[in-house]
């Protein structure tokens, strides 16, 4: 790929995001992206051959840039339960909140895209990270990879019935605080 080619993939991209926020995958079309990307349609259709590709572009693009600021920022945190928590929470809550500022990005979380269900893979291998060491001094016999699958997609259900964002941040609070003491890492 050229690097003009690169560069207006990604001038797409970045516009493409607040189209999508704003009206979600359904109601967004290949003219709304051109027009927000500063491009006629076919210089666009020469960058992406359809609205699904910039799609999965966009939320690759969102989960690349989330997951790199979780890594800068755990070291931050210290112990246990304040990594998991600040993770958690950069993750799930506020993409909560994302929703509630615009709510069409439910799609960014729709497990019904491969982009998607993939962004929620590599976020479970982040958590798989962090709680691998803790779970193995444990004894608890459980794998690394199975208790990260069950904190992501518990915290995917709280979007479910969360009120605010609040009320998101308790749950994942108790969530965080009932493994940290299942591994013995309270505090």
């Amino acid at each position: 790929m050229s690097e003009a080619t690169s560069t207006r993939r990604d001038q797409v991209v970045q516009a493409a995001i607040g189209v999508f926020l704003r009206y979600g995958y359904a109601r967004t079309t290949m003219a709304d992206i051109a027009q927000a990307a500063g491009l006629s349609r076919p210089t666009l259709y020469l960058a992406f051959p359809d609205k699904d590709a910039i799609f999965h572009a966009v939320v690759d693009a969102m989960v690349v840039d989330k997951l790199s600021e979780i890594r800068r920022r755990l070291p931050r945190y210290r112990g246990f339960e304040k990594k998991l928590r600040y993770a958690c929470e950069a993750w799930g809550a506020e993409g909560f909140e994302l929703v509630q500022a615009h709510p069409d990005a439910r799609d960014m979380f729709d497990l019904g895209f491969a982009s998607v269900c993939n962004g929620f893979s590599a976020f479970g291998d982040l958590l798989t990270e962090i709680i691998s060491a803790p779970l193995a001094e444990s004894g608890l016999g459980i794998a690394a990879g199975d208790l990260a699958e069950t904190i992501v997609f518990a915290i995917k259900g709280f979007k479910e019935i969360a009120r605010d964002g609040a009320d998101m941040r308790r749950m994942i609070g108790v969530q965080v605080a009932i493994v940290a003491a299942a591994l013995g890492r309270k505090g």
